[in-house]
């Protein structure tokens, strides 16, 4: 009888662990999809079990929850497969443009704070995230840490060292990367991703970065619901352009994008 009590619960971790990967990795696919286009960083949108994983990270959730997130999953599948790089490199440079974009700008700093102090004091709390996991900035791709690559990265290294806790030490450590998840959604992704999406959908019109924009803000949403995490989300009037404007890049420059390096 204890070994096959010992044998439910190894099963019961491994079916925990699965769903945390399968969330984490949805996190860096849509940090990658927010990247200029490359084969590269795009090459998960093209593997060939890329159905089977929709599939699984529909089981995340509630079924009569994950319908939406489905549709748009889908959406972006056929949009990614009926277009090439080199349009979406095209498509990239029309929406994010040459210099920060007034429109939808990538940049959580550019919602909320009117004022370049209370910038820098934003980044240095979003920067402190990162430290506290033993993260440092990476040379690959250059970008501040605000970034909604960066930031959507952080979210998957959460997830991805949770599992790894929950398999190897135990469910206090994991919820040590929990906690983290929580905190780091109601206070900086969760506040701006979701108007974010909303104007970067708008801007770019129709296509894959309106697809990929949809099921960001539906991905958080039910992610939102799943962790139980509620915070005041950004709105429109809350965009706010002249702060970063009068920012040095010295002050605002702090982190990567790609990907991030532990100490």
């Amino acid at each position: 009888m204890e070994a096959d009590r010992s044998s439910l619960l190894d099963s019961e971790v491994a079916f925990r662990v699965d769903g945390l990967l399968t969330r984490s990795s949805m996190y860096q696919v849509l940090s990658a999809c927010f990247l200029y286009p490359t084969e590269k960083n795009l090459t998960m949108l093209k593997t060939p079990d890329i159905q089977e994983y929709q599939k699984e990270l529909m089981l995340c959730y509630e079924r009569d929850e994950s319908a939406e997130l489905n549709r748009c999953f889908g959406e972006v599948l056929e949009a990614f497969a009926a277009t090439s790089i080199e349009t979406l490199q095209s498509e990239y440079q029309r929406i994010v443009g040459h210099t920060m974009s007034k429109e939808c700008p990538l940049y959580e700093t550019q919602y909320g704070a009117s004022q370049v102090f209370q910038q820098v004091q934003e980044l240095g709390d979003i920067q402190g995230f990162y430290r506290a996991f033993g993260l440092d900035t990476s040379d690959i791709e250059k970008e501040r840490c605000d970034h909604v690559s960066v930031e959507l990265e952080f979210m998957h290294f959460l997830l991805y060292k949770q599992a790894y806790a929950m398999e190897n030490h135990g469910d206090e450590k994991a919820q040590i990367c929990v906690d983290a998840q929580k905190k780091f959604l109601k206070e900086h992704v969760g506040k701006w991703v979701p108007l974010f999406s909303v104007l970067f959908a708008r801007k770019a019109g129709e296509g894959f970065y309106s697809a990929v924009s949809a099921l960001t803000k539906e991905f958080l949403r039910l992610e939102m619901k799943l962790m139980d995490v509620k915070t005041e989300i950004y709105k429109e009037s809350d965009l706010n352009q002249e702060a970063v404007a009068g920012a040095s890049d010295e002050c605002l420059s702090c982190a990567s994008s790609e990907d991030f390096s532990e100490e």
